[in-house]
């Protein structure tokens, strides 16, 4: 009897998303951070101050940025994972 249909897509997207919080977590918010600050020195035309405006978009920049980490993170492993399952079901049960 051949598993479960989307197994593996699901095996693949827990496995992305775990590899995710192990070693991108701390990228994901220094690189959201630091491009926020970048974009709000450019808007601005010169080097910003801290203000509470620049606290929170710095903070809105970096949760943007672990969003999308994550999600890249658990679709590339569904689609990882899918191919795998694939292959694996046409070698075992053909």
């Amino acid at each position: 009897m051949p598993p479960a249909p989307f197994i593996g897509i699901i095996i693949g997207a827990l496995a992305g998303g775990t590899c995710f919080v192990v070693f991108g977590l701390m990228r994901a918010v220094h690189t959201g951070g630091f491009s926020t600050v970048l974009v709000l020195s450019k808007l601005k035309g010169r080097p910003i101050e801290q203000s509470p405006f620049v606290r929170m978009m710095v903070a809105a920049g970096a949760m943007l940025s672990i969003v999308l980490g994550i999600v890249m993170a658990m679709v590339l492993g569904g689609i990882v994972g899918g191919v795998i399952e694939y292959a694996l079901t046409k070698m075992t049960w053909n």
